[in-house]
């Protein structure tokens, strides 16, 4: 019984990445916003942020996490606000 209970838990972690097919999920995503689902458990932190990064690409804007929030079953919702890239001032030194 005592091993039934770790492998009944491990399934439902896992059942999000089955699902999704990795360890988060991209909700929604528009010009203005990312709404991201994820197994903090099972994260691929880094994935994460190049995914969101990359929506807000699409518009030549940069991803800005804006709210973290808690779902169902213990997933975790990060929204991120595709702000307008500003470009960096470059300071002549040699003037």
């Amino acid at each position: 019984m005592k091993s039934i209970i770790p492998l009944s838990f491990l399934l439902l972690v896992t059942g999000c990445v089955a699902v999704w097919g990795q360890s988060y999920n991209v909700a929604m995503s528009n010009s203005r916003s990312v709404v991201i689902e994820y197994d903090p458990v099972v994260i691929n932190m880094p994935a994460m942020l190049q995914a969101a990064q990359a929506e807000c690409d699409k518009y030549g804007k940069d991803a800005v996490l804006d709210n973290v929030s808690e779902g169902n079953l213990s997933i975790k919702v990060n929204t991120y606000r595709c702000e307008t890239r500003t470009a960096d001032k470059v300071i002549d030194v040699q003037g």
